[in-house]
């Protein structure tokens, strides 16, 4: 499709806190979604690059394709602006601005309130903003800079969503904030929606049958994240690869202490264990490809925004899920037999080897695969985010 559909621009200015070649979940996703809009509805996307390359760096960027892009030359406001006012001057309509927020991503503080006065400036001009709330704000305990900083990226928040022409976020517990705050505003009532979060290595058009992968138990993501997961529910990963005869427990992701992982992991695991490290999207999508069943930890409620557990699913992968804290699990996990969440517990109280223990791995992982095309991936994104782009463009 080449000619963009009724009521959309032809290009979308996505704003992106980074891009290649830094490692950022945030500019993957924008770039998914470009992809997908630009394929199905032929809208195209013009990608603004808040943080400057480092001295070291050179942009990342496919030399032909249907996107463009342009990385500020320096962090804040007056780049911005002046990028800003160039694509204003080149759009015969009023352009859509889709902002990629995370706080961190912005200002190293958590604080960009420089970012609002340009948002503001863009929109007294002509232009319309939509925000997907990739976090709202930070929660920390007293006395934490997390803590002191929480009050103004509250305010920030707040300013945000108000300047905001439609707001996006993938998690019920944020959309409940801003529903909350959307009511509480001066201003007339936005559309505040749900949106999924897709895979950052890749959606396999068709994955691998259940049948036929070798028995290979990832364990993928940050290192914090994936850190965590050893120090908690290690003896339980244990038991149930061992449960399972997995023959190969994937660590997959960047190493930032090696001595922890050799003492701590190493040496539980032993021959189980095999740490592949940080390697390119391509790679690691062979990888989960090729894996029967996948582990995370992670809050019951940030599971719709983990991009760990939309990379299983876009592989056909059965998502393993601990929880992070003491949280309880919720009821439609609980409840969910047949679904794509499965348990320590699940998976356990089948006998081992048995042909029930693997219909139930065949079983989650289709359904995740399923859920994820339907919910999470790169066009479910687009067709969610057109309605609001419909309507925002063509309102006065």
């Amino acid at each position: 499709m080449t000619d963009p559909a009724a009521g959309l621009a032809a290009r979308l200015i996505q704003l992106t806190p980074r891009f290649r070649p830094d490692v950022d979940g945030l500019g993957e996703c924008a770039l998914s979604l470009a992809d997908a809009l630009e394929q199905f509805h032929g809208v195209r996307s013009h990608f603004v690059v808040a943080n400057p390359l480092r001295p070291e760096q050179e942009l990342d960027a496919p030399a032909e394709g249907p996107h463009t892009i342009t990385r500020l030359a320096a962090p804040g406001a007056t780049a911005l602006n002046r990028e800003l006012d160039r694509l204003l001057a080149e759009s015969a309509m009023p352009p859509v601005l889709l902002l990629h927020y995370v706080g961190y991503g912005y200002s190293r503080e958590g604080i960009p309130f420089w970012l609002l006065g340009c948002l503001d400036r863009f929109r007294g001009r002509g232009g319309r903003v939509a925000t997907l709330f990739h976090e709202l704000y930070a929660h920390g305990s007293f006395p934490s800079k997390t803590f002191f900083a929480s009050a103004l990226q509250r305010r920030i928040f707040r300013r945000l969503l108000a300047l905001s022409d439609a707001a996006f976020t993938s998690n019920e517990v944020f959309l409940a904030q801003m529903k909350a705050a959307d009511r509480a505003g001066d201003q007339a009532r936005r559309p505040v929606s749900l949106i999924g979060i897709c895979s950052n290595v890749g959606e396999p058009e068709r994955p691998r049958p259940f049948a036929e992968r070798k028995r290979r138990l990832a364990v993928f993501g940050r290192f914090a994240t994936r850190r965590h997961l050893y120090q908690r529910h290690g003896a339980a990963l244990l038991a149930v690869a061992r449960h399972l005869g997995i023959e190969e427990i994937a660590d997959i992701g960047p190493v930032e202490d090696a001595e922890w992982m050799e003492s701590n992991v190493g040496v539980r695991f032993g021959a189980l264990l095999r740490i592949y490290g940080a390697l390119p999207a391509a790679e690691v999508s062979v990888l989960l490809d090729d894996s029967m069943v996948g582990a995370v930890s992670n809050p019951y409620s940030l599971a719709g925004k983990s991009g760990v557990v939309a990379a299983y699913q876009a592989h056909a992968v059965g998502v393993l899920l601990f929880p992070y804290g003491d949280e309880v699990e919720p009821r439609e996990l609980a409840d969910s037999a047949g679904g794509w969440a499965l348990s320590t517990e699940e998976l356990l109280a089948q006998p081992a080897g048995s042909h029930a223990l693997r219909e139930r791995m065949a079983q989650a992982a289709a359904a995740g695969h399923r859920h994820y095309r339907h919910f999470r991936s790169a066009r479910a994104m687009a067709e969610t985010l057109l309605p609001a782009l419909r309507t925002i463009r063509l309102a006065p």
